[in-house]
């Protein structure tokens, strides 16, 4: 009897913990100060324009990815597992990308998000996506992202 409560409640656990990593991925229940703020958290613009990505990993939440799935909720990075494989996710803190050699401004920061481009002209590393986004949506998520410190 105690064998079938515990995995009950080991079933149970992780059907809950499914959910609420769903809700959170979904960004169902936050609010967001920015419009900046809910595209890096969900990839959804208070505006109602679509964001999309070409490249970079198909999740298996209906190909749903946000900046936050890699780079976390301070933008710190760090190895990120996903789909079978670990990735090495930097640093996109403002203080952090502006310290590079050579330095992203605004500008570059937007071709690396939307080109994958680094400021120096190479190309960024898979897993990073290649984001379709309206110009102010791409300017404010880039204001928020110069939040992260």
């Amino acid at each position: 009897m105690l064998g079938k409560i515990l995995s009950f409640s080991s079933l149970l656990t992780l059907l809950l913990s499914a959910i609420t990593l769903f809700l959170l991925l979904s960004g169902c229940g936050q609010s967001f100060s920015s419009n900046g703020q809910k595209i890096y958290f969900t990839a959804e613009s208070t505006s109602g324009q679509p964001i999309t990505y070409s490249g970079g990993p198909r999740t298996m939440m209906q190909n749903r990815l946000a900046c936050v799935n890699c780079h976390g909720s301070q933008g710190k990075g760090g190895t990120v597992n996903m789909m079978m494989q670990s990735f090495d996710v930097p640093n996109i803190t403002w203080p952090e990308l502006t310290s590079d050699d050579p330095p992203f401004t605004e500008q570059t920061l937007k071709l690396a998000i939307t080109q994958g481009i680094d400021p120096a002209g190479g190309t960024l590393k898979y897993p990073m996506p290649h984001w379709q986004m309206s110009e102010s949506d791409l300017n404010d998520l880039v204001d928020f992202i110069k939040t992260l410190k």
